[in-house]
């Protein structure tokens, strides 16, 4: 008499966690979730990760309003919030992704900033993931 009730809960939990799964927006490649450190920890010591290829997750604080060419990261740190940039045009992130969390793979780099303020590190990503 329980079984079918159980077989139904479990296959509405499956389906839903399946749908869950291909509800993200995905740029590039494959991000490997997996191998994911939260912002916060890059920016402990940014300058160790320079040039070299990292996967960071985070929640997103804003995005370019123009051409979606950028996203920031929220980071309780000094050195927050953290920047995504690609090149106009080659991924372009929707404002809607503002408050979601995210994933990036890509190289850090420098930001430079100017005269009048430090230069920052951001990510030049080659892949990105938007949870939905």
């Amino acid at each position: 008499m329980y079984k079918p009730v159980l077989a139904l809960a479990f296959a509405t939990t499956l389906s839903a966690s399946l749908f869950s799964a291909q509800a993200a927006t995905v740029f590039g490649e494959v991000v490997d979730k997996t191998a994911a450190m939260p912002v916060e920890q890059l920016l402990t010591a940014p300058q160790t990760h320079l040039q070299q290829v990292v996967t960071i997750s985070g929640t997103v604080d804003s995005v370019c309003s123009k051409q979606g060419c950028w996203m920031k990261f929220t980071a309780d740190s000094e050195i927050g919030p953290f920047r995504i940039k690609v090149r106009d045009g080659d991924m372009v992130f929707p404002l809607s992704a503002k408050g979601k969390t995210a994933y990036a793979t890509g190289v850090v780099t420098l930001w430079p900033q100017g005269e009048d303020k430090a230069d920052g590190y951001q990510l030049v990503p080659s892949a990105v993931e938007i949870a939905d």
